[in-house]
This record gives C-alpha cells, structure tokens and sequence, in this order.
C-alpha cells in the first residue's frame, strides 16, 4: 500500500512569545532524522499565524539545513510567505479562508501558482474544497496541486478523489483511520500526533504507525481545548528532544 504521512512540524517559541530558533532547530533535525514523507511548516497547530512573515521565512531556513525542500510544505499566511517559498523551491500551500461563494473560491484558486497545495478546513472558509468545488475548479482549470483536507469524511475523499483524477495530491486531515483514508482514495493523511516525535518512534508500517497515533489521539482527545492540545504537544516534543541530548 504507498501512502504518504505528512507531519504538522512544530514551531518553538521563547517565554516573551517570539521564536526560539535553538529549539526550532534541534526539533527539525530530530525530525528529519525520522521516515516521514513531509514536514507542514508553518501550519495552524504550531500557530504559524501568529509569527511574522521573517519568523516563517527563518523557519523555511532552519530546516533547509537539515531536510531537502522536497520534503518541505511552507504553509503560506500572507503574499509575502509565498514569494519566500519559492525563493527556497519549496511547495506552497495556501490557506482557503474567508472564502463566502463558489466565485471566490475559484478566483482564490485561480490565483495561485500551479505548484500550489490549499488546506481547506471549515473552521477559516465558508466554502471549502468539496467535490462540487473541485469539479468547478478542474472544468475551468484552476485545481490546485493538491490539499490537506480537514473534517472530511471518507466518502467525500472517494467522491473527491473521482472528480480530481489520480495526479492531485490528496490528504486526509485525520489519521484516526489511516488505512480506511488511503482505501477510500487518499494520497496520504497529516498525522498530526507525530509532531510530538514520540519514543520510541513507530516503523514504517501502517499498524505500527496507526498504533502509535491512536496512543497519542487519546491524551488529545480528553483535553478540552485546542490550546491546551498544542500545549501538549509541544510539551511532548520538548521532551523528546531533552531525552534525545
């Protein structure tokens, strides 16, 4: 079965708030030592929002020293993170937000470069990138690269996947059920519990890896706020970085 698994890498951050590029640094290179297809960085679960577009690009930069821009996605939060990217021929992904009609999600995705990904999760965009959208997009053109579909159910991958076509990189924001996404039509999923880089790290194997996901999910799952899992998962990560010195 090929599948990819895309990580959320993790941003770190000083006590006054601003980036702690030390920690950042030994965190991706722990990181890139390991199996994992591609690094999001940047993302919404580091809160790649809330640094400024030089905090972002210096991140581009950190783990250019230790992975290839191959396996690199920069998630862009403004124009400039796009420019940024390309300068380092890394893979854009754009967020889908604000987007209210099926007009303005195709002018947003016609917009974009071709080497563009866009993450659609409903909680930034009205509209997100359904099989109605997509096949809109396709017959005008103007589908992107690939997507990091969140809160998207199997059925809607296996529709989507129909309307894309088998080139379109397609990725299941979830990783409860990896073989069932990737069954379904998936490309690859974002196991978003791995940027914690838990020890010992699970094989390349799908069982040894959903395994390992599932353990991590349920510490998630009983916390009660996104904040409070971000917290945990940095906590988790800077662990794993202690035990790795």
């Amino acid at each position: 079965m090929n599948f990819e698994i895309i990580v959320p890498a993790l941003s770190f951050r000083s006590d006054a708030g601003d980036l702690d590029a030390g920690a950042t640094a030994r965190y991706a290179e722990h990181a890139a030592d390991t199996w994992i297809n591609r690094f999001i960085l940047s993302g919404s679960t580091t809160r790649g929002d809330l640094l400024n577009p030089s905090e972002r690009a210096s991140i581009l930069d950190l783990w250019l020293r230790v992975a290839p821009p191959s396996r690199l996605i920069a998630c862009c939060w403004c124009e400039s993170d796009f420019q940024e990217a390309r300068d380092r021929r890394i893979q854009p992904m754009a967020i889908m937000k604000d987007l209210n009609t099926g007009s303005s999600a195709l002018r947003f995705l016609g917009d974009l470069a071709a080497e563009s990904l866009v993450y659609s999760h409903p909680m930034y965009s009205q509209v997100i990138l359904d099989p109605e959208l997509a096949y809109m997009a396709r017959q005008t053109k103007q589908l992107p690269k690939g997507a990091k579909l969140a809160k998207i159910s199997l059925d809607q991958v296996t529709q989507l996947r129909k309307v894309v076509g088998s080139d379109f990189l397609l990725w299941d924001g979830s990783s409860r059920h990896i073989a069932a996404s990737i069954a379904a039509g998936a490309g690859g999923v974002i196991a978003t519990p791995l940027s914690a880089l838990p020890r010992p790290f699970p094989d390349r194997s799908l069982p040894k890896i959903q395994e390992t996901v599932n353990k991590i999910q349920a510490n998630l799952d009983r916390l009660p706020s996104r904040s409070s899992r971000t917290e945990f998962l940095f906590k988790s990560g800077s662990e794993a970085l202690r035990a790795r010195c």
